[in-house]
């Protein structure tokens, strides 16, 4: 009885998950929603792509400023006019037409403040990897670490099943009560019921990038607006020693160069922003989309009760999606995707049977491996195989004896 027990644990041990080492253990989970992951993308990365188009504009322009010298001006004295006029942007306001007072350092840093949007922009997911990433991380690895083990625990059973069918002093009772005693897995998720800091931090994060996509919207709405408006301004360089230089005009006619650039940098912001916000509704939207039927392989093994969720604004919904993200990584999902098509396919098929099925066909396997490596070897037929054996026969029969041994 013992060997038939020892040999029946061999052979079903073949089919438990291997374990991994803790490195490489889970090291692709996912803690983010491929929705939200996909707005975070874009948003930061469009104008970081927009930044590099517009210094690319100003190092193929080679200036930002053009102003009009007089002719009897020198090259050295435009590049003065230039440069001088380029360094009052800052304090200078449009100071003619309807739109008197607009400011024109807009455009001067208009880069900087794209730059300044998509670091605003990362700040929600930021947070999320720093503040909630770290015990999330935890959690779900210790879901899934879980849900393989129920299917290691269900081969154990069918192990200790089929060693007890040869034990007439054992009872099937005993040994499948040991399996239903706490169902780990539920009741765990069942804790994240009711409670709602994870997604509160969620919703926060949502919202916050909603507020940032708006204020960028609305600003670079008003910079369109403006550009329209400022590319062209007058500008006095008589300050110091050439305040009262009567060969100096009172104000040199200057324009912004990179102005239409900028302005259509703009407007495909604003276009693809306009778009993420419905996106941003959306995805806030999501852990109302509360499904758990992915998780319907995992319920055909009788070493997990029944799960059954139902419909609430928690946690428990958001840890659903992010697990049913990450359901690449549970090794045991394939096997039982398996084993969820035969149940389909037969309604009256008994997963514990197929378990022990597949552990006799393993054994039988073994035992045809052992039955060829038995069978005495072919003499040869060929002279090829005849000259590489010649050494062997001719060889005294000590050596033979010694190789032999």
């Amino acid at each position: 009885m013992a060997i038939a027990h020892v040999a029946t644990e061999y052979v079903f041990s073949d089919f438990l998950l291997k374990e991994s080492p803790e490195a490489a253990r889970y090291k692709g989970i996912r803690l983010e929603l491929t929705l939200d992951k996909m707005v975070t993308c874009i948003a930061v990365g469009l104008p970081l792509v927009l930044i590099s188009l517009a210094f690319a504009q100003e190092v193929s322009v080679g200036t930002q400023i053009s102003c009009f010298s007089p002719s009897n001006f020198s090259w050295r004295q435009a590049a003065y006019v230039d440069a001088y006029c380029w360094a009052a942007v800052q304090k200078q306001h449009l100071t003619e037409g309807p739109e008197k007072g607009l400011p024109l350092w807009l455009h001067k840093f208009f880069p900087y403040i794209l730059l300044l949007v998509a670091v605003c922009v990362y700040i929600p997911a930021l947070f999320w990897h720093l503040a909630v990433a770290p015990p999330l991380y935890s959690d779900i690895t210790f879901i899934l670490q879980e849900f393989d083990q129920s299917y290691n625990r269900a081969i154990n059973l069918a192990t200790r099943l089929a060693s007890s069918q040869s034990d007439t002093h054992g009872s099937v009772l005993d040994l499948t009560d040991s399996w239903f005693k706490y169902p780990l897995v539920e009741q765990y998720l069942l804790t994240k019921r009711g409670s709602r800091v994870l997604l509160l931090r969620y919703v926060l994060c949502r919202v916050l990038t909603l507020l940032i996509l708006l204020m960028a919207v609305l600003y670079l709405s008003y910079y369109i607006r403006l550009s329209s408006q400022t590319d062209e301004f007058s500008c006095s360089i008589r300050t110091g020693i050439l305040r009262n230089s009567s060969d100096v005009p009172a104000a040199f006619p200057c324009k912004l160069v990179a102005v239409g650039i900028f302005q259509l940098l703009s407007v495909i912001n604003v276009c693809v922003y306009g778009m993420l916000m419905p996106v941003c509704v959306y995805a806030t939207l999501v852990p109302l989309r509360q499904s758990h039927d992915f998780l319907s392989p995992f319920q055909l093994l009788p070493t997990l009760e029944v799960m059954t969720f139902d419909p609430a604004w928690d946690d428990l919904s958001l840890f659903l999606l992010l697990l049913e993200a990450n359901i690449g990584q549970l090794k045991s999902y394939k096997c039982l995707k398996v084993l969820e098509m035969l149940k389909r396919r037969n309604e009256q098929c008994d997963v514990m049977l197929v378990l022990q099925n597949l552990g006799q066909v393993k054994s039988d396997i073994t035992d045809g491996k052992r039955q060829v490596a038995t069978e005495p070897p072919r003499p040869p037929h060929n002279s090829t195989e005849m000259k590489e054996l010649s050494p062997l026969l001719s060889a005294p029969a000590g050596s033979v004896r010694q190789r032999s041994i």
